[in-house]
């Protein structure tokens, strides 16, 4: 058999059926030659015991030499047809089994051998076909296995080295060729390396070892980590100089894995940070009223020891102070309905105004397993609810004062608008202008005062610049009366415009007045003219008698000091 991969006869150039023929051919031939040996000694025996002449004897001899040669040849030539068509019914099943032997060991396992016989060679054909089906079974059964653990190992993401018993890589699985291509520098060893005394380990004793280990691809940055595990292949014996595989390293990526673990981990640490951290009561209860969980807030609110809280968890006894669920509980309503429910009450064992939310927990089969209650002090709210109502009264009380004073008051008062359209008006003004209130609202303002063309474009001009229109003034209506008029801007919270309002007083008596004492005035002024004038005239003669008094006066002086000269002469 030649080292081709095919199963190959040698021709040793003597088959089957020529040995039969030479074997047929010298055994007829001999077995000839010794009875004509035979036979002629025994002719020669009794003719010379008959006495008969030597020569005669030696021709008969002859005769029947050549006769039984010829006999001896035509019987061989006889025998060795026979023997050609029994080899041939001999030859041609074993070179159809011969045939069938060669391509089975080919690969061929649809051969089958088709001798139509009872003996032995039959009998050998039908046992030569049933092990040929019984071949190509188990081969379609044992290829089918290796496609699937083919496909097995080709799927497994997982890298998967095998190693020998003196510690060399025999294969690895195609998971590292494809991490490979992801990372060129990233080498086998890299893997077996820091795990060399695991797998030493491994061989000695077979037990298997799981272990992580991180790994920096040559060039790269990013730091991967593997779960490796060591198992044994085989618990069979090795020879010294033998070297079979021996060890299995299953190599798996769970970098992702341990960032998705670390992931959850934070997520869950921030939920419970949050969970904790939130100011309201949660507590999370099960069908019968046990606080399974309850937050930070929730622990100190309702004063829940640790010990006390494993021990015993009845939510009524931590909310209501009772050892039993309290009547008409709106939270065990939702314990039967499993439909969520807001309330507010009042809770006199915590001395607190709570709104509660009871919302129900279902499980993957939308049965209710629960509540979870979320609960919020409220107290404050209340009150300042309390204190929005009682200021709500008071504006209300207020705007009707003010809608009476705005109503009763002397003065005429009016709501306009940007465009200086009326939006509200008093019954001053109603009266005063003869008209309704909705006969009022929606004109414009300059209808009903004596406005010039300039003062309307002036406040129309003002108010779309949104400047500050506080302005007061006289205005002498058609009829001869006098308002006083104040023009106040509304502003919104932005501070944007939003309406003004006007405030007319009726001065005409005062108006009257002020005219009246205007003349007064001027007559007065006149008068006080005049005696300044006389006034005037009055001080002037007075102050020449002064000056005629003092000049008087000093003449008698000099007269004096001449008199006293004179007497003391």
């Amino acid at each position: 058999m030649k080292n081709t991969g095919m199963f190959e006869l040698k021709d040793s150039g003597a088959s089957v059926k020529k040995k039969l023929f030479t074997a047929y051919f010298l055994l007829f031939a001999l077995s000839g030659l010794i009875i004509n040996i035979l036979l002629i000694n025994t002719i020669r025996t009794h003719l010379a015991l008959a006495g008969l002449d030597s020569e005669i004897i030696h021709r008969v001899s002859r005769q029947f030499s050549m006769i039984g040669s010829g006999g001896t040849l035509l019987s061989s030539l006889l025998f060795l047809m026979i023997a050609m068509f029994l080899a041939k019914r001999f030859t041609v099943p074993m070179k159809k089994l011969t045939s069938g032997m060669i391509d089975i060991a080919n690969g061929k396992w649809n051969t089958r051998i088709d001798i139509q016989t009872n003996d032995e060679l039959g009998q050998l054909a039908r046992g030569f076909n049933f092990m040929s089906e019984h071949i190509e079974s188990t081969m379609r059964k044992l290829k089918a296995s290796e496609d699937y653990t083919d496909n097995i190992v080709v799927s497994v993401p997982s890298i998967l080295v095998v190693l020998s018993n003196r510690v060399n890589i025999l294969s690895t699985s195609r998971a590292f060729d494809r991490l490979n291509q992801q990372y060129p520098g990233l080498t086998i060893n890299q893997f077996t390396d820091p795990l060399e005394d695991d797998i030493r380990t491994n061989i000695e004793s077979g037990v298997t070892i799981k272990r992580e280990i991180e790994i920096v691809p040559e060039g790269s940055e990013i730091r991967m980590i593997f779960s490796a595990t060591v198992s044994r292949i085989g618990d069979k014996g090795i020879k010294e100089d033998e070297e079979i595989a021996r060890t299995l390293l299953t190599i798996t990526n769970i970098t992702e894995r341990r960032k998705m673990k670390e992931l959850v981990l934070q997520s869950r640490q921030d939920w419970e940070d949050t969970f904790n951290k939130i100011p309201d009561m949660i507590t999370i209860h099960d069908k019968d009223f046990n606080i399974i969980m309850a937050n930070k807030t929730a622990k100190e609110t309702l004063n829940m020891h640790s010990m006390e809280f494993m021990n015993s968890s009845k939510c009524y006894k931590y909310y209501h102070g009772s050892t039993t669920p309290p009547d008409g509980c709106p939270s065990c309503d939702c314990m039967k309905t499993a439909e969520p429910a807001t309330f507010e009450v009042y809770e006199p064992h915590l001395g607190k105004f709570i709104e509660i939310r009871s919302l129900p927990r279902l499980d993957h089969n939308n049965e209710l397993i629960g509540l979870i209650h979320i609960v919020r002090d409220i107290s404050s709210r209340k009150k300042i609810e309390d204190e929005h109502n009682r200021l709500l009264l008071d504006i209300t009380k207020a705007k009707i004062e003010w809608e009476m004073t705005f109503d009763s008051a002397m003065e005429f008062m009016l709501l306009i608008d940007r465009e200086l359209k009326i939006t509200r008006c008093n019954k001053s003004f109603c009266s005063y202008i003869g008209k309704s209130v909705e006969e009022v609202i929606g004109n414009h303002c300059h209808d009903y005062f004596s406005c010039s063309p300039s003062q309307i474009e002036d406040c129309e001009t003002r108010m779309a610049a949104s400047r500050d229109l506080v302005r007061k003034s006289e205005l002498e209506t058609e009829n001869g009366r006098w308002l006083y008029i104040s023009h106040r801007p509304i502003r919104g919270e932005s501070g944007e415009y939003v309406k003004s309002i006007i405030i007319a007083t009726d001065v005409t008596e005062l108006k009257t007045a002020q005219n009246r004492i205007k003349e007064h005035e001027k007559e007065l002024q006149k008068k006080v003219d005049d005696l300044e004038k006389f006034y005037d005239m009055s001080i002037g003669r007075e102050l020449k008698m002064k000056e005629l008094k003092k000049e008087v006066k000093r003449l008698k002086s000099k007269i004096g000091e001449h008199e006293e000269i004179n007497l003391n002469k």
